[in-house]
């Protein structure tokens, strides 16, 4: 494969000052590429340039470009510009603005001067004493401007020297100031510090430079002497008055102007942003750069400051309304007087190829043919284009800008930017890029990519921190992570020694995908570095992976993770389809809290036992309840049937905590041992196997022996256990207690850090616990595989596999449906994975049944879709009659359970009877079911209604009409039936006397429903039915009915009684059918005695509340009264017909009616019962008459002999006087009867009352 530096020059090293453009250095200009925006922005800043020059008005510019659009370098190249460098103005590309600024800057001379601020204090230090330095350096034989302060001090002190004198000046100096000081510290050190002051002292001390020892004692003596104001010797004047100072001291030495470039000025305020007041006050002294208080300025300035991001960018969200707003004040002052200049952020891709990967058409081609390979790629190509979105990246968004980069990608530069932009340092991009491919020259090939994960060593292992301290901090702490911790166990599990490291091609690729975690954790918001995925890693280290299946780079990439991860808990791996990887950078190691917990807690068999049972019985999904032995009940869903499997856990080999009743099963139920992957003793899992052997065979028990895990594995259950004494039940109360010494931030980052290292470690585990249970392909550095299965049984015949399922639940399922399928291999059956048939839906098909059993046709539509789908789950997988087209039949070809229990039963001599506890046990044979009860009892009432059975318990016969009757002291057999033609009269008279309709096939289970709905029928009817007979028969001599009528209403009546209570006594529901059809109810029809029987409630009720007395009144004078006897004999002729004929009711309530207003007619006019005014009022004796003996009513009786009904006249007419003693209710209602007649018939009633 063709070397990269066999296409491209690659230079054999770097040094510091390459790219960097010097005046003296015309390779370097020469080297230099300009764009067509370059161009044009050369031509801009030169315009601007020229325009102060001419006008003599300040200018300032902001030089505004992405990391690595080239400011410093534009810079540069635009400063030799100016300086008339021959080499600069040849540069290839900028003769057209050179030249059109010819004709303003041929024959002046511009002082450029250049300034880095990082390690300024402030602006005005930086100008000033920058001015001081680089105008040293160009003129050492020019006076030097006075742009400290003392400076004015010192020319004040020598006006007043000259005024005051020598001596009276330098005698006061000696009293009142300190002493001077002199080189060294022998003679003439002692000397000076007696003598004092003197003039030649005094010039020597005047004449050394600002900030110096002896500047700084004349300064003091002077201020402590003569002046208050005092300053410091190294202190500058304000800005403005510096510049007026500079300016003219440049114009001394005859420039036409200033040009100022600024570099990293907008940097440096960024690095203080935290200090709001700093950042305000200096900020807002650029605006002197172009606006001056003092007028004074002979020479125009002209600034350029470098920017790569407004100043309010770098503001975090932490700071508050009233700071933000400031600052934005200050900016927008600014940059209304500032100009800018905007270097596309395009240029970086066509420099790079340039200068940086110039090749030829040959090695052109070469070049793009691997480039298209890597285009070809869309996942990996779509993860390298990511970098174009990031902000400052500088690289433009197209596929042309990557081709100008390779071997360098998009996603590499914006991580460069950002990482550059953390640290706040202005590195130059081609310098970092230049370094990553020197360090590449020998093994780089033209195919590879240069990942993102080179970036580490340069900018974030090595070199300088940040100066934020947050951010150094961060870088810090991924210096320590990965020197300390993650690198140490790469080393670790790819089992090497760091000699070794260079040339192991697995560890490379682990440290790789290390380190671009880590880029993401320090860098978040380059898009390449979000949300991390295992094709994003390969992607951004294309060319480190080399899989022997294609597309299966992804896995690779996540199961190197997962090791790791288990090993590293700063390192997380979701649990999602696609997983995302993160690291969490902290500057504690939480790993020490482990260090707290107490050795009892965490390594002791118990507590390693318990900790595995959990993940286990978690992953299983067994949540039952324990049983005596410690056992978990779960429940099975299997083939409709919810079935009990015992689990328990525990060391096989050892009897004194799993004795022999502990392992073996009783009953149906089956039991799952499940051993644990390791023996606290040491012994092998062989010693499990002896005990096994030795126990008797037979039982439904099963073992699941797992493979040991190994010491690394069992480790980490050790740390597993100690997190989860740290985090107890999740308040975190024994971290809080342990880690009392703590701080509270620490600790609550602690708690974050081992809840997710606990998630960790259960996921690490639960996969080698998967291995270790034989659900997954065994790995020597999980599990210790002997080669022997983890099953084995005490079931004879039975084998049992290795385990199935990709999960351990799946393995648990799939093994007690081997169980169970084996312990129940009857057919048909309804599927494996069906859910449990409740009681409803077992009651639903019952009901069906019965209505299929009792059509001629067998069947019965079912339109409701619900029921549909249970009987078509249930019977017709079951073959318990089949739903064909919206129809359930029951006939032998789709019930095969009849001929089964039939054949089965005559076997055993069953032909005429079939107790239900060996039908029972003949559904499960000859291959059991595994049904439960219920389910029999539906198979078994099925049968039932499919061969007409009836249920009997010791001979007599009973009903059972729900599932849960279905008991096994009952017993089917062929009950005895009506005749064809019972059957037939019985259904079509109940029908015609008692309404509804009635089941017209002939079946034992219609048998019971016929004599039910008869027998309820009768009993509802029994009551009104005898209560008609009594009352007609009471009556009789006024409805002129004769009690021994063969025919007649009151006949009709009797038999109608007679019928409805044979029928609701009869217990036999044979004998009730034919007493129904063969009943005497007289020449009448039946629906005839039907409507007797309907309208009996409603006859009784008018007869007991018609009036009896008036009737009767009536009767007694039909005798002499014609319309009377019209009256009665038209009610008696309605009452001897039949009730369909005329309705009785109305014929009383006409009858009452005429009567009474016949007595109406002959009602009396009132008697004035107001005495004469002259007449004093009498009493009238009363005589005291007996009645008749047949008008005293029975249960009334004579208050005293001689007492009755008394009629004397009175003035208003006859006067009856009745007096009655009542004693029991019925007496009440006659005489009640009686009163009402009369006050009916228009009399007035006076009634009075004695209570005793």
């Amino acid at each position: 494969m063709t070397l990269l530096r066999d296409v491209i020059e690659i230079p054999t090293s770097v040094g510091d000052g390459d790219f960097v453009v010097r005046a003296a250095e015309g390779a370097d200009l020469r080297r230099y590429v300009v764009t067509d925006q370059l161009r044009e922005n050369f031509a801009d800043a030169l315009r601007r340039i020229g325009h102060a020059v001419t006008t003599g008005r300040s200018q300032a510019v902001f030089l505004h470009g992405s990391f690595g659009s080239g400011k410093s370098h534009f810079m540069a190249v635009l400063r030799e510009i100016l300086q008339h460098n021959p080499e600069a103005r040849e540069v290839r590309g900028l003769a057209e603005p050179v030249l059109a600024a010819d004709s303003w800057l041929r024959g002046r001379k511009l002082l450029t001067l250049t300034f880095h601020m990082l390690d300024a204090r402030s602006v005005e230090q930086a100008v000033l004493e920058g001015y001081l330095n680089q105008i040293t350096a160009l003129h050492p034989e020019a006076p030097v401007p006075a742009v400290h302060r003392s400076d004015a001090l010192l020319d004040d002190a020598a006006r007043l020297r000259e005024r005051m004198g020598d001596d009276a000046f330098f005698s006061a100096l000696r009293d009142g100031g300190g002493t001077p000081t002199a080189a060294g510290g022998g003679l003439a050190a002692h000397v000076a510090r007696a003598v004092g002051w003197t003039p030649e002292m005094y010039a020597e001390a005047a004449a050394a430079p600002p900030g110096t020892e002896q500047r700084d004692r004349l300064v003091s003596a002077l201020t402590s002497t003569f002046f208050t104001g005092a300053v410091r010797s190294g202190e500058y004047l304000d800005l403005d008055s510096g510049l007026a100072v500079i300016t003219r001291h440049a114009k001394s030495l005859r420039y036409d102007g200033l040009v100022l470039f600024l570099d990293e000025l907008i940097l440096w305020l960024s690095t203080k942003i935290s200090d709001h007041v700093f950042v305000n006050t200096e900020g807002a002294k650029l605006n002197k750069l172009v606006e001056s208080a003092d007028a004074s300025r002979p020479l125009p300035l002209i600034s350029f400051v470098a920017r790569q991001r407004n100043l309010e960018d770098f503001l975090g969200p932490q700071v508050g309304g009233t700071e933000r707003e400031a600052l934005a004040h200050v900016m927008r002052s600014v940059q209304g007087r500032f100009g800018e200049i905007a270097l596309a952020d395009t240029n970086l891709p066509e420099i790079t190829e340039r200068r940086l990967l110039k090749t030829d058409d040959a090695g052109r081609a070469i070049i793009d043919n691997a480039f298209n390979a890597v285009k070809g790629n869309r996942e990996v190509w779509d993860a390298l284009l990511l970098g174009a979105q990031y902000g400052d990246a500088g690289i433009g968004s197209d596929a042309a800008a990557f081709r100008k980069l390779y071997p360098f990608s998009p996603a590499l530069v914006a991580t460069l930017v950002a990482l550059s932009q953390a640290l706040q340092r202005e590195r130059t991009a081609l310098k970092v890029m230049t370094e990553l491919l020197v360090a590449r020259r020998e093994t780089l090939r033209v195919n590879d990519l240069i990942g993102v994960a080179a970036l580490f060593d340069p900018l974030v292992l090595h070199g300088e921190l940040p100066d934020r301290p947050k951010l150094k901090q961060l870088f810090q702490s991924a210096r320590t992570l990965y020197t300390q911790k993650l690198r140490p166990i790469l080393l670790n599990l790819n089992g090497i020694t760091e000699e070794q490291a260079a040339g192991h091609q697995q560890f490379q690729l682990d440290d790789k995908l290390i380190k671009t975690v880590l880029l993401g954790a320090l860098v978040p918001d380059v898009p390449a570095l979000h949300n991390l995925t295992a094709g994003k890693l390969h992607a951004l280290n294309f060319g480190s992976i080399t899989s022997p299946i294609p597309g299966y780079e992804r896995t690779i990439v996540l199961n190197r993770l997962d090791r790791i991860a288990d090993a590293a808990g700063e390192l997380h791996v979701t649990k999602t389809p696609d997983p995302v990887v993160s690291l969490t950078l902290h500057t504690v190691d939480f790993d020490k809290l482990l260090d707290l917990v107490p050795e009892d807690e965490a390594t002791t068999t118990g507590v390693r036992q318990q900790l595995i049972r959990e993940l286990v019985t978690a992953e299983l999904n067994i949540t039952g309840a324990e049983g005596q032995l410690g056992e978990l009940l779960y429940s099975r869903t299997w083939r409709g049937r919810a079935h009990a499997v015992q689990v328990k856990f525990g060391n096989v080999r050892d009897p004194d905590t799993m004795p022999d009743a502990a392992l073996i099963a009783t009953g149906e139920a089956w039991r799952v041992v499940i051993d644990y992957p390791f023996d606290p003793q040491g012994y092998e899992r062989s010693a499990d196997r002896a005990r096994i052997e030795r126990l008797e065979r037979g039982s439904r028990t099963v073992f699941w022996l797992p493979f040991y895990l190994t010491d690394d594995v069992m480790g980490k259950v050790g740390q597993l256990a100690k997190i989860n004494y740290l985090l107890g039940n999740g308040t975190g109360d024994r971290l809080n207690s342990l880690a009392a010494d703590w701080s509270l931030a620490d600790r609550q980052q602690g708690r974050v850090y081992l809840q997710q290292r606990q998630s960790q470690l259960r996921s690490t585990l639960l996969s080698a616990l998967m291995q270790a249970y034989g659900s997954a392909t065994s790995k020597g550095s999980d599990v210790q595989d002997d080669g022997i299965g983890v099953f084995h049984t005490l079931a004879e015949g039975l084998h049992v596999g290795d385990p199935r399922g990709g999960t351990l639940a799946d393995a648990f399922t799939n093994l007690t449906g081997e169980l169970l399928a084996w312990s129940y291999p009857g057919r048909p059956a309804m599927p494996d994975d069906e859910k449990p048939v409740t009681r409803g839906e077992l009651n639903k098909i019952l009901d069906y049944a019965k209505q299929a059993a009792a059509d001629p046709a067998r069947g019965v539509s079912v339109a409701n879709p619900a029921d549909q789908r249970i009987l078509r789950r249930v019977c017709n997988n079951l073959r318990l009659g089949e739903l064909i087209d919206g129809r359930y039949v029951l006939t032998t070809s789709t019930c095969r359970w009849s001929q089964h229990l039939l054949q089965a039963a005559a076997n055993e001599n069953y032909t005429e009877h079939f107790p239900v506890h060996t039908l029972r046990r003949l559904i499960e044979e000859p291959a059991a079911f595994g049904f439960d009860r219920e389910l029999q009892n539906l198979i078994i009432m099925v049968f039932a209604l499919d061969q007409q059975l009836a249920w009997y318990q010791y001979g007599t016969k009973v009903d059972v009409p729900h599932l849960a009757g279905v008991r096994d002291e009952l017993e089917l057999r062929h009950p005895p039936m009506p005749d064809e033609q019972a059957w037939t009269d019985a259904v079509s008279r109940g029908a015609a006397v008692f309404g509804g309709v009635l089941p017209a096939w002939r079946t034992p289970a219609n048998l019971g429903v016929l004599a039910k709905a008869l027998r309820e029928a009768a009993s509802t009817r029994k009551g009104s039915a005898n209560e008609l007979a009594d009352a007609l028969a009471a009556h009789a001599p006024v409805l002129g009915l004769h009690p021994a009528a063969p025919a007649g209403r009151l006949a009709t009546a009797r038999r109608a009684a007679r019928f409805v209570t044979e029928v609701a006594a009869e217990r036999d529901d044979v004998v009730l059918v034919e007493t129904v059809a063969r009943a005497d109810l007289g020449d009448v029809d039946d629906q005839a005695v039907g409507k007797v029987l309907s309208e009996a409630p409603g006859i009784v009720r008018a007869l007991a509340q018609a009036h009896w007395p008036l009737l009767q009144a009536i009767s007694a004078r039909a005798e002499h009264d014609a319309t009377a006897r019209g009256i009665i004999k038209r009610l008696q002729e309605v009452a001897r017909r039949e009730q369909h004929g005329e309705d009785l009711v109305d014929a009383l309530r006409t009858a009452v009616d005429a009567s009474a207003a016949l007595l109406a007619a002959e009602q009396p006019k009132p008697r004035d019962d107001t005495p004469p005014r002259d007449e004093p009022n009498r009493t009238t004796a009363v005589p005291q008459v007996r009645p008749p003996a047949d008008e005293t009513p029975s249960g009334a009786r004579d208050t005293e002999p001689g007492a009755g009904v008394v009629a004397v006249p009175g003035e208003g007419g006859t006067v009856t006087t009745r007096r009655r003693e009542v004693v029991d209710a019925e007496t009440w209602q006659k005489v009640a009867a009686e009163i009402e007649a009369e006050v009916a018939a228009g009399r007035r009633v006076t009634v009075t009352w004695e209570v005793r």
